[in-house]
């Protein structure tokens, strides 16, 4: 009776897909044998449905699976029924829609919850295995747990039953998952089978704790190995044979399914973002703006992660932090006593060493961890912006420490508001003939690969430094954009100001972003040239210009020289910035260039491929690449996948010189210099910089996006110059270049989520998100 309702509801489904897809295609067309067959088909498994409700039967693991069927078979037929009644501008989306949904709900059903037919038309009965029965060891029968730390088992003899589904009810005092390993032997093999198949029961995740197995024949013995870590006690409170797999629908896989689908058809087929972008203004600004929110709510999710690892966590404790790190504390500390070294001081074992910046040499010394050592006092390297900005008037106005989660959440939404805010104004300015749908897909792929990801969930005084000079960069770039130094419009002087405001800022945040405050002279150049271009008596003068150039390069000078003073101050000159005094990995004020060093990043930043895997998320990093240096080199994230294959529109760079010829702008020549500075020079040195400080995927912060920048205005100059078939084409593409790149970047950060360390219920919830797409499991 199960086989028969299970292939009666996959064929009702299936009937009534195809019935609405006929008359999706010609609501003229004469279906009225396959609409009664339909309507029959519909009518069989509403029978089937009352008598499983109804307990009729037993159905095993195929529970409600004839409601679930008339549902989603429903929802097919009377799509096709009323769809004559869906306004015309929206019946193609309506039909996509229909078919969506239930095509959606037919992969739930009976893809996902494929392992729920898993014990139909086999002779299994379901029995209790009592662990009091078991031949065990390291097991206390009346604790139902294990005695010592270390292995635990239990081993059943003499079973002769076919085994189809083994469950195991147990927990851990201290872990988010029970691992158990199940040797056995059947009627094919006499001996054991070791590790023929294991289980992962994750906490307070009822369907983890029964996995399908395929043994061969009647089982003889079965044999279940735990391993308790020390001070962990596992609980085995029962061991099932033959319980069915129920089915489960989830409403989040059902979703993300839905919704991902919904996204594709509205890139590539919905007349709305179809449209140019300068003739649809609002819906791409709503869309833009509606994606950032997601992204902010990401960055939130992902803070909380590392907030919650604490059990006792609470926004009043976070915001009433009576220590910090070396930027929320330390920093802070000394700014309020009026010096520039940090007020404790090194320990006399560290000063007498005879080389305190040899790693080696430290070994069992006190000392604090990437400090810098000069001159026999502690100072910092990191940037001072965040301290002046945010910590030490928070520390001044409350007298606590701003907790650095929040700190780095904070930096970090406004760098991803102000991506979006700057892509925005970049693409309706240079770009307004462009397809919405490329607009937005570009946008999308652009905050994917930020590396802003790899920041909220270790938030350290790095991550401080790193996200801050995100935020300090987007907005001047935003600014810098809209200041109209470039393209139409009038010059906006207090745009301009603020601009280089924050492009100094992000300076002070991070030293390596010095080299946009570079390319941004070229823009402030590019504005000179536009205000000497007008006509008019007062361009010869010298008030027409000086306003201009005290608003663009005034705060460069002003906040520059903050720095400048700060240098001096720690190490008497105005361009040492003290990386060299750093304890840390090596000693820096002997390290050698080796360009070996160097291609080592170039290759993983940009070039390194993602391997595949068929445990969620599907996507295991590449390990870093060192092609045998001969030499150490510092990984600090031991996972890469190269900005080319997250952000396939990289290789639009390809068609860089074609680009070139093709575009009419009569300012080509200098956009291309501004391009190339920006997007290629600029990242490039920046790549080339941190050499000396290892691999880490969180540096992508600062070149990423800008790689990605230049390479899709080449894609949407090639774009507005192809053939209507060739643009249809490209669009695809690109939407097929924002899946991947979710993919990808969704793999790189959930598996650095969770090697970043979560609390026994986050980790738990993390794994039962993973187990709903890993159905065979």
């Amino acid at each position: 009776m199960e086989f028969a309702m299970y292939i009666v509801c996959i064929a009702a489904v299936i009937l009534n897909i195809v019935y609405a897809f006929l008359k999706f295609r010609d609501t003229e067309k004469n279906c009225k044998k396959l609409r009664i067959g339909a309507i029959g088909a519909l009518g069989i498994m509403a029978v089937f449905a009352v008598m499983d409700l109804a307990g009729v039967f037993e159905t095993g693991g195929l529970e409600n699976l004839a409601v679930y069927s008339i549902i989603f078979g429903g929802i097919a037929f009377l799509g096709a029924e009323l769809i004559k009644k869906v306004p015309e501008r929206i019946i193609r989306g309506a039909k996509f829609a229909v078919k969506a949904a239930v095509i959606c709900g037919f992969i739930e059903l009976f893809i996902f919850n494929f392992n729920s037919n898993h014990l139909i038309g086999g002779d299994y009965t379901a029995m209790e295995l009592p662990t009091s029965e078991a031949v065990s060891e390291n097991f206390d029968p009346s604790t139902s747990s294990n005695m010592t730390a270390g292995g635990m088992t239990f081993e059943f003899k003499d079973i002769n039953e076919p085994v189809g589904t083994v469950t195991i009810e147990a927990k851990s005092s201290t872990a988010s998952v029970v691992n158990a390993g199940i040797d056995m032997s059947d009627e094919s093999n006499s001996g054991y089978r070791w590790g023929v198949a294991n289980a992962q029961i994750i906490k307070d995740n009822e369907r983890s704790e029964t996995i399908p197995c395929n043994f061969t024949g009647k089982v003889s013995n079965l044999r279940f190995s735990f391993n308790a870590a020390e001070g962990e006690t596992i609980t085995v409170e029962r061991i099932f044979l033959n319980i069915p797999i129920t089915i489960s629908f989830s409403f989040i896989r059902y979703l993300v399914m839905l919704l991902g689908a919904m996204a594709a058809y509205l890139m590539i087929a919905s007349p709305l973002f179809k449209k140019e972008l300068k003739d649809n203004k609002l819906a791409v600004r709503i869309g833009a703006y509606a994606m950032t929110g997601v992204f902010i709510l990401t960055a939130l999710f992902l803070t909380n992660g590392f907030r919650y690892q604490d059990p006792e966590h609470s926004l009043k404790k976070d915001f009433k932090m009576e220590v910090g790190n070396q930027m929320t504390q330390e920093l802070v500390d000394a700014f309020e006593k009026g010096q520039s070294e940090l007020i404790y001081e090194p320990t006399p074992e560290l000063l007498a060493l005879e080389n305190p910046y040899d790693w080696s040499q430290r070994d069992g010394i006190e000392y604090s961890w990437d400090h810098l050592l000069f001159e026999d006092k502690y100072y910092s390297y990191y940037g001072i912006a965040p301290v002046l900005l945010l910590f030490l008037p928070y520390h001044m106005i409350t007298d606590y420490y701003f907790p650095s989660a929040w700190a780095v959440f904070i930096f970090g939404a406004i760098g991803i508001f102000f991506m979006t805010k700057f892509y925005m104004a970049f693409s309706f300015k240079f770009f307004p003939k462009i397809r919405s749908s490329l607009i937005v897909l570009g946008l999308f792929i652009m905050q994917l690969v930020t590396g802003i990801w790899f920041c909220f969930n270790v938030p350290n005084f790095y991550e401080i430094a790193q996200t801050s000079g995100f935020a300090c960069v987007t907005a001047g770039a935003f600014l810098l954009i809209s200041s109209n130094v470039i393209g139409d419009g009038k010059i906006k002087n207090w745009r301009l100001t603020l601009s280089s405001v924050m492009l100094a800022l992000g300076v002070l945040c991070r030293p390596t972003l010095a080299i946009y405050c570079v390319a941004a002279l070229l823009f402030i150049y590019a504005g000179f040239r536009k205000k000497k271009s007008l006509t008019g008596g007062e361009k010869k003068k010298l008030t027409y210009y000086l306003p201009y150039f005290l608003c663009a390069l005034l705060p460069f000078v002003v906040i520059g020289g903050v720095q400048m003073l700060y240098n001096y101050e720690r190490f008497g000159s105005v361009m040492d910035f003290g990386i060299q005094y750093s304890l840390t990995i090596n000693d820096f004020t002997v390290s050698e260039y080796h360009t070996h060093f160097v291609l080592i990043g170039f290759f993983n930043y940009l070039f390194a491929l993602p391997n595949w895997t068929e445990t969620f998320p599907f996507i295991n990093c590449s390990e870093v690449k060192t092609f045998m240096p001969q030499g150490y080199y510092f990984v600090a994230t031991a996972s890469a996948i190269g900005l080319l294959w997250k952000a396939l529109p990289v290789f639009a760079y390809g068609w860089g010189k074609r680009a070139y010829g093709i575009t009419k702008n009569e300012n080509k020549r200098l956009y291309s210099v501004l391009l190339a500075a920006t997007c290629v020079i600029a990242p490039a040195i920046i790549i080339f910089s941190i050499w000396e400080s290892g691999y880490g995927a969180r540096y992508c912060v600062d070149f990423a996006w800008q790689i990605l920048l230049g390479a899709l205005c080449i894609g949407f100059i090639v774009f507005s110059n192809s053939s209507e078939a060739v643009r249809r084409i490209l669009n695809k593409l690109m939407a097929l270049a924002a899946g991947i790149c979710l993919v990808f970047t969704f793999g790189q950060t959930y598996n650095w989520f969770l090697e970043g360390g979560l609390s026994t219920d986050w980790n738990a919830m993390m794994l039962s998100f993973a187990r709903l797409f890993e159905f065979w499991r």
